[in-house]
C-alpha cells in the first residue's frame, strides 16, 4: 500500500522544480564588443548561478522525497506524502520533519536552524551580486571617462563615441536590472519565510514547542540584520549606477548636439 503513493509523489517532486528555470538575474541584454573586461563580473555571476542551480535542483529533489517519505509514513496514505513532498521540495528535509508524529518537540529548533541557514545563503548571494555590480559599474565608468577623453583628444570620432557608449550604457542598465530584480526577490522572500513558518506552526499537531534558546534567537537577529544590510547595499549600488547613467546620458547628449566644450 505504501509503495503506491511514491509514483504520484515523484511526479509532484519534479513538478515542484519545473518553474525554477528562469535566471534570477533576468536575461542578458548587453552585446559585448568593446568592453568584455567590464562585463566579466556579470558573466561570472551568471555562470555561478548555473553551477549553483544544478546542486540546488538535486537538493530540492532529495528534500521533496524525504518530506514525502516522512509525510506518507506518518499519515499512512498518499495525501500525507503529497503534503510532505510539497513542504520538502520548498524547504528541504528540515521542514518535512514537521509531518512526523514523533518530531513535534524538535520543530521549533529545526525551523530556527533552517531559517538561519537560509539567511546566510541569501546574505552571501546578495553580497556576491553587489560586489559584481560594483566592480562592473566601476569598470564601465572608467571606460566612459577614457572614451570622453579620447574624443576630446580627437582619437575617436563622434560616431565611434556613440557606438561605444551604447555598450557602456547597456552594461550599466543590465547591472541596474539585476540589482532591482534581486532586491525585489529578497523583499518577497522575507514575506514567504514568515508565511511558511507561521502556516506550519498553525497546521502542525497541537503540542508545546521546544523554545529556542536565547543564543539561537540572538544568532537569528544578527543574521537578519546582516541580511537587511545586504539588501540596503544592493539598493545603494543601484542608486549609484542610476546616477552615473543619468550623468553620462547628459554628457553624451551634449556632445551629440555640439554643445559640449
Amino acid at each position: 500500500m505504501r509503495t503506491r503513493f511514491l509514483i504520484p509523489v515523484l511526479i509532484l517532486s519534479l513538478a515542484l522544480l519545473a518553474p525554477g528555470c528562469a535566471s534570477k538575474y533576468g536575461d542578458q541584454i548587453t552585446k559585448v564588443n568593446y568592453y568584455p573586461q567590464c562585463y566579466q563580473p556579470v558573466s561570472d555571476l551568471r555562470a555561478d548561478e548555473n553551477a549553483v542551480a544544478k546542486s540546488t535542483a538535486t537538493g530540492a529533489v532529495g528534500g521533496a522525497l524525504i518530506g514525502a517519505a516522512i509525510g506518507g509514513l506518518a499519515s499512512g496514505d498518499w495525501k500525507g506524502a503529497l503534503a510532505g513532498a510539497a513542504v520538502g521540495g520548498t524547504a528541504g528535509a528540515v521542514a518535512g520533519h514537521a509531518y512526523g508524529k514523533n518530531q513535534q518537540q524538535k520543530r521549533d529548533a529545526a525551523y530556527m536552524a533552517h531559517y538561519a541557514q537560509m539567511l546566510d545563503e541569501d546574505t552571501a548571494s546578495m553580497n556576491r551580486t553587489t560586489a559584481a555590480a560594483k566592480v562592473a559599474a566601476s569598470c564601465y565608468n572608467q571606460e566612459f571617462d577614457r572614451l570622453v577623453a579620447d574624443y576630446k583628444a580627437k582619437r575617436v570620432t563622434k560616431e565611434e563615441l556613440k557606438t561605444r557608449y551604447e555598450e557602456i550604457r547597456s552594461g550599466l542598465q543590465e547591472i541596474s536590472y539585476i540589482l532591482t530584480e534581486r532586491y525585489d526577490q529578497m523583499q518577497q522572500k522575507d514575506a514567504e519565510y514568515q508565511a511558511a513558518l507561521a502556516s506550519d506552526y498553525i497546521s502542525a499537531p497541537s503540542v508545546t514547542p521546544k523554545k529556542a534558546s536565547a543564543k539561537k534567537k540572538q544568532t537569528i537577529a544578527y543574521k537578519s540584520s546582516a541580511r537587511k544590510q545586504a539588501i540596503q547595499d544592493m539598493a545603494d549600488q543601484k542608486s549609484a549606477v542610476t546616477k552615473s547613467t543619468e550623468s553620462q546620458d547628459l554628457l553624451v547628449s551634449a556632445i551629440m548636439e555640439g554643445s559640449y566644450i
